[in-house]
């Protein structure tokens, strides 16, 4: 049933065109990520990224508003944007500083050790770093599908990943299948487009092919190139991000079932008994 969910999303991609907004927005964010840095606007790149930051607990609480609701509209999408906002941008500032509190606190003993030892080390940083994204990623559907607190949203993401390990790790997979097989198709035809521009590489040696810089590459293609690198990028975000959105939401409504409830009574003392 994990890849259930993947025909769910696609069924909703295609009935419903408004879940493609999400990834539209996110494909015009790609496009100003790519072409910013290059036109010598590295003073935005900061102001960008945060904006990427703000704006995305809106989409996420658009897209799973709407399938939460079985109400697809402009309107329903902005109104669960607003509406679930604060619910997913909280827990994640919580993941974000305490992602920065694990990386301070092993830094310091890393520091101590000397910097042969810190080279060692960073392949443990980086599988602590992806532990936490990888039981803390469902925090935002927890947030809109079950209403939850920031904690509890976080707590629950952790509970519905342990409890469904292996479908979650299927649902990772066919993300990086889908994500790989847009880059290749995408690079693909970056090279049919710019086959005549990128010609000259062709008669490099494997020495000088090293050597290549990308700025040699910005000014092998020219301006021109560099608008078609943007759009072919900005095509595989639209694609993958729809994808993603719809199918995090299918996947999650098809495995999270209802949260459970505490069997219990008061006495007549008012104490809480659970059976």
């Amino acid at each position: 049933m994990t890849l259930e969910s993947v025909g769910n999303a696609a069924g909703l991609l295609r009935q419903h065109p408004v879940l493609w907004s999400v990834g539209l927005v996110m494909g015009s964010l790609a496009v100003l990520d790519l072409i910013i840095p290059v036109y010598g606007g590295a003073f935005y790149t900061e102001p960008l990224a945060i904006l990427q930051a703000l704006v995305m607990p809106f989409l996420a609480g658009g897209v799973y508003g709407m399938v939460k609701g079985e109400a697809f509209s402009a309107g329903e999408f902005v109104q669960s944007g607003k509406t679930y906002y604060f619910r997913i941008l909280l827990p994640a500032l919580v993941i974000f500083f305490g992602v920065i509190l694990t990386v301070f606190l092993l830094a310091i003993p890393l520091a101590l050790l000397g910097a042969g030892a810190a080279a060692s080390m960073a392949p443990l940083l980086f599988g602590v770093l992806l532990s936490i994204a990888f039981f803390t990623f469902f925090y935002d559907t927890v947030a809109v599908f079950e209403e939850t607190n920031v904690f509890e949203s976080i707590r629950r993401s952790i509970e519905f990943v342990i409890n469904n390990l292996g479908r979650v790790l299927v649902f990772y997979l066919v993300n990086i299948a889908v994500f790989a097989a847009l880059g290749f198709a995408a690079l693909f035809a970056w090279s049919v487009l710019l086959v005549d521009r990128l010609e000259p590489l062709t008669r490099m040696s494997p020495g000088e092919l090293q050597a290549v810089m990308p700025e040699d590459i910005l000014a092998l293609i020219g301006t021109e190139g560099i608008w078609i690198t943007a759009a072919v990028y900005a095509v595989v975000i639209v694609l993958f991000s729809a994808f993603m959105y719809a199918y995090k939401a299918s996947f999650f409504r098809n495995y999270a079932g209802a949260p459970q409830i505490e069997q219990g009574e008061y006495d007549e003392k008012g104490r809480w008994y659970k059976y």
